[in-house]
């Protein structure tokens, strides 16, 4: 007999048991889509993580930290690892001398500096404050970026007076459908008590004696900073670094007049002594103050860098390279490695479960083809009493079982493709609520829709071995004597 002649006979054995089989078959299309649906989810999503990383360039940078021995690649981007967060361990200040250091390292073709400890409590719009989740700053040469959803982004001719706002204030202030009408509106920033930078009104100390010290900087009033709004973000901040996300972006030269610290201190030698007059009246000596400014920036350093190399492969050297400048240093390649190796283990794990359900479904092949066998062992005799061989009637409940779980297969990857065709549309949706421009993100992989096909074809196979040698060992008189 051909090939094809065993498939035609098993397609006829199939339908002549229809209910049986179809529940036979039922049982593999739970198994098939189970597998079919989650692992295109897993892979899906895995694919959509590394290409958003790869989308923003990403890949080819490097997180810089102050705190030596930091390795993480997130908590450096999201949290700005600034000088606070050192603890027990050692502080490199993040100055220019060392952008310059790193900057002439091989491979680096750029560096953005980024500080997003500004001293600001709350944004306000149309006169009403809101609760400000972060200012920052960083190097508007592309290194890293927002995702501008209206308007534009902050680029190297701004100095001051702009900011970019992400859409989570737009939603709030109402322009949820109409972020373009956002761009151009005033808003104000409100600075908290001790804010002594730019646009703060700083009051003389009190010379009417000679002992009055300086008022102190935590008794300003707050500061009101006027800013045009001439970009909306998508919620999550730039794209690789920049310290908080959600937060206000401010240009980087104005964040430096922002971090000034102005003060009044006493001139030396203006305290005590008296003036006297030409008539020999004497006052006491009125003590003399000076305006003193003091860039923090320059004397605590960025919060973080982050470094752009010229090729992905070399992420890791150059990351290895800066550590050994006394700051932690990792690139955006191992944050992606550990991530990607969870989903792996999620794959792992919801895979078993498919294969838990192909497993029960294995058990019903076998239940069916055994009953074939019962049903049918008189024709089973007819056929070896005319000369067909063992090994005819074992490939032939062989391949009768293989077409069953071959038709489980095509039909639970069927109802798999179709679920995903209803899902996409509704995670499209969402993306879209997130500013995020990306759609249709979950696809059936060619190698999947092979995969689940050769493997439930194979379930069957094995799971008609048992039964198909069973088949063949029967006895042809007494096949043919049975009722």
């Amino acid at each position: 007999m051909k090939t094809i002649d065993y498939i035609r006979m098993a397609f006829r054995n199939i339908w002549r048991s229809k209910l049986r089989s179809a529940l036979t078959i039922f049982a593999v299309v739970i198994g098939a889509t189970s597998v079919t649906i989650m692992l295109t989810l897993v892979f899906s999503i895995k694919g959509f993580f590394t290409q958003q990383f790869e989308a923003n360039g990403t890949l080819q940078q490097v997180a810089v930290s102050p705190q030596s021995g930091v390795s993480d690649y997130n908590s450096i981007s999201n949290n700005g690892g600034g000088q606070g967060n050192c603890g027990a361990g050692t502080c490199t200040k993040l100055t220019d001398a060392l952008v310059t250091k790193i900057t002439a390292l091989p491979h680096v073709v750029g560096v953005a500096r980024a500080t997003s400890s500004l001293p600001f409590a709350a944004i306000v719009f149309s006169g009403k404050p809101y609760t400000l989740q972060g200012v920052a700053a960083y190097d508007a040469n592309g290194i890293i970026t927002n995702n501008i959803v209206a308007g534009r982004d902050i680029n190297a001719t701004d100095q001051s007076g702009v900011v970019t706002v992400p859409s989570i204030y737009a939603d709030k202030w109402g322009y949820k459908n109409n972020y373009k009408a956002l761009v151009g509106q005033q808003i104000e920033l409100e600075t908290q008590g001790f804010y002594s930078g730019v646009g703060a009104t700083i009051q003389k100390p009190n010379t009417s004696g000679p002992n009055n010290p300086p008022s102190p900087s935590n008794q300003q009033a707050p500061t009101y900073i006027k800013a045009t709004v001439v970009g909306i973000s998508s919620n999550g901040g730039g794209g690789g670094g920049g310290g908080q996300s959600n937060a206000v972006r401010v240009p980087l030269p104005w964040a430096r007049l922002m971090e000034e610290q102005q003060m009044y201190q006493q001139t030396p030698g203006s305290q005590g002594g008296q003036n006297c007059g030409s008539r020999g009246q004497c006052q006491p000596a009125q003590p003399q103050f000076t305006l003193v400014v003091t860039n923090n920036l320059a004397q605590n350093g960025y919060d973080a860098l982050t470094v752009k190399v010229d090729s992905a492969t070399n992420a890791n050297g150059v990351a290895s390279s800066i550590r050994k400048l006394g700051v932690g240093a990792a690139s955006a390649q191992s944050f992606i490695k550990s991530q990607l190796a969870i989903f792996n283990v999620i794959g792992l794990v919801l895979g078993g479960i498919g294969g838990i359900a192909l497993a029960v479904a294995a058990v019903g092949v076998v239940n069916t083809m055994v009953m074939a066998i019962l049903e049918r062992t008189r024709e089973i005799g007819v056929m070896r009493a005319v000369g067909a061989k063992r090994s005819t009637v074992s490939r032939l409940f062989t391949i009768e079982a293989s077409v069953l779980g071959f038709l489980g297969g095509v039909i639970g990857l069927l109802i798999g493709y179709v679920l995903i065709l209803i899902a996409n549309p509704i995670i499209n949706k969402q993306l879209k609520l997130n500013s995020i421009h990306t759609s249709n993100i979950i696809n059936l992989p060619i190698w999947l829709i092979l995969s689940v096909i050769g493997v439930t074809t194979l379930i069957g196979m094995l799971a008609g071995l048992y039964p198909a040698r069973r088949a063949a060992k029967l006895d042809p008189v007494e096949a043919l004597h049975y009722e």
